[in-house]
């Protein structure tokens, strides 16, 4: 049996983020656009002000990887400010704006406020513990009971998941593909552990 996974940390609004973007420039991206790829200069991290963009690392056998799905109020490339590069391609996956936050000057701010560091460090830390979370899940080797362990997680208190993209768009940041999925749902339905109606999953 796998282990017991405890529930994702979703970013918490932050008070350094959000005065940070409310003085930093505003750049629109269309669903597609690329706001960054991997290799480009590092040279800002960002404030997803509205909609999605999708953290994707290129790797070396030409596979790539989905590393986060950043949504509005969440921060994005946050390890910019330590390296020289970006280590992936952050893509908007619908119409979506962000706040650009230049990195000499944020990194300055930092240096001299301790309270803004603090939250940062904090913010970096739930990171941690959402992407340990998302190794634990991808280790659950049935692509039945890793897509059950992830909505059971997503659902609310009624075992109601409200979907906000498509499944060809969750299966691979489940490290499945999307034919699994679809197979593992038609599963989870035919045994009645599920009921599916356009983009809600009632848990039964």
């Amino acid at each position: 049996m796998p282990s017991p996974i405890r529930c994702p940390i979703r970013p918490e609004e932050s008070g350094w983020l959000a005065q940070a973007a409310r003085q930093a420039k505003q750049r629109r991206l269309a669903a597609g656009d690329c706001l960054f790829r991997q290799g480009d200069r590092a040279q800002a991290i960002f404030r997803v002000e509205q909609g999605r963009l999708r953290l994707v690392r290129h790797l070396a056998d030409g596979s790539a990887v989905t590393l986060h799905v950043a949504r509005a109020g969440d921060g994005l490339a946050e390890a910019a400010l330590f390296a020289s590069q970006y280590h992936c391609d952050a893509v908007a996956e619908i119409d979506s704006s962000v706040a650009v936050i230049a990195r000499a000057p944020l990194l300055a701010a930092l240096h001299g406020d301790a309270e803004s560091s603090l939250a940062f460090a904090a913010d970096l830390s739930r990171q941690v513990r959402n992407l340990r979370w998302q190794l634990e899940l991808r280790n659950i080797r049935s692509a039945r009971e890793r897509l059950l362990v992830w909505l059971r997680l997503q659902a609310n208190p009624d075992g109601v998941v409200t979907l906000d993209r498509p499944w060809t768009v969750i299966a691979p940041e489940l490290g499945l593909s999307h034919e699994a999925v679809y197979r593992a749902l038609a599963r989870l339905t035919a045994e009645r552990r599920l009921r599916r109606k356009k983009d809600r999953v009632q848990l039964i």
